[in-house]
């Protein structure tokens, strides 16, 4: 994450005690914040107001909404400048973090620090961003990553008790999703309409998510939304499942039925013309199967991971 955020200690622990959840501190080991050299001190300046404050309560509540008793190393780069995230995720990597995840991205190029985000033993994650199709975003864009997408929920009369679509509010943001023009498609991916690195491979809830900060709320809580949310709650699953150091980019593919197929919705943000971006192709269109806002689909449990 960028900047410090001051009470981030605080503000999650009001929020998994509002779940029922134990507390996670530094005093018990649970909790842990460094800068993105890995040391305690000195930490970024404040990034309250920023946003980037509200991005790291989001994360650290998200990976331990999804897996309660899981460590939290917090690295805070200095700035949001590439070079400063990639020096704060070689640091997560060197002290052990067996799940990174990545809630920020930017339009691909070339010339990015790519190799930051290659670690055999560790899994990645990165979010696919929030604006629909589009160019695909790095470092979600890596086929060493596992690029998450975003759903929004609704309660439903069926066993499940919930549908579930493509994650697109128009005056919010949209699952990102696109094909790479700078890195070659993976092994395990099979999608005929993009010859590169096709952005997402699995997603979940980016919408309507309860936080608790009231640096931006009077009262503290609040609801937010994006593929921000996406990836640390990916970030947690993988985490509970236990298998993290020994999975391999893209073994996701491997269990498709381990995850809800998501069917219904695009991420046509920009044409408003519920796929005319793509064509109506599943490049910004959920299909039976594989699709590029949801990819797989969402978690069904840890079968997956």
């Amino acid at each position: 994450d960028f900047l410090d955020t001051p009470k981030l200690e605080t503000y999650l622990n009001i929020y998994r005690h509002q779940y029922g959840l134990p507390p996670c501190t530094t005093a018990n080991g649970c909790l842990r914040k460094v800068n993105e050299y890995g040391r305690q001190s000195p930490l970024p300046p404040s990034g309250v107001g920023s946003g980037d404050d509200l991005e790291t309560v989001l994360d650290a509540a998200m990976v331990s909404a999804a897996c309660p008793k899981c460590h939290i190393l917090v690295v805070e780069a200095k700035t949001s400048n590439m070079g400063d995230a990639a020096t704060a995720e070689i640091t997560a990597k060197r002290l052990g973090a067996v799940v990174i995840s990545n809630s920020y991205g930017l339009r691909e190029s070339g010339g990015l620090p790519a190799a930051a985000y290659n670690h055999p033993g560790h899994t990645i994650v990165a979010s696919s961003g929030d604006s629909g199709y589009t160019a695909a975003n790095f470092p979600a864009d890596l086929s060493t990553v596992t690029a998450v997408g975003g759903t929004q929920l609704s309660t439903a009369h069926n066993a499940r008790g919930y549908s579930e679509r493509v994650w697109n509010v128009p005056s919010a943001g949209a699952s990102g999703s696109g094909c790479s023009a700078y890195f070659t498609k993976p092994k395990w991916q099979h999608d005929a309409d993009c010859t590169g690195r096709t952005v997402s491979d699995v997603s979940t809830l980016a919408w309507d998510v309860a936080l608790y900060d009231p640096d931006y709320a009077h009262g503290g809580w609040l609801t937010v939304g994006g593929t921000s949310a996406s990836a640390p709650l990916i970030a947690g699953i993988y985490a509970l499942a236990g298998n993290a150091a020994k999975m391999l980019p893209g073994s996701e593919y491997a269990h498709p039925k381990a995850f809800f197929d998501i069917t219904h919705g695009n991420n046509d943000w920009f044409f408003g013309a519920g796929g005319k971006a793509c064509q109506f192709d599943y490049m910004c269109v959920a299909k039976p199967g594989y699709d590029s806002p949801t990819g797989l689909g969402t978690p069904n449990g840890i079968r997956g991971f």
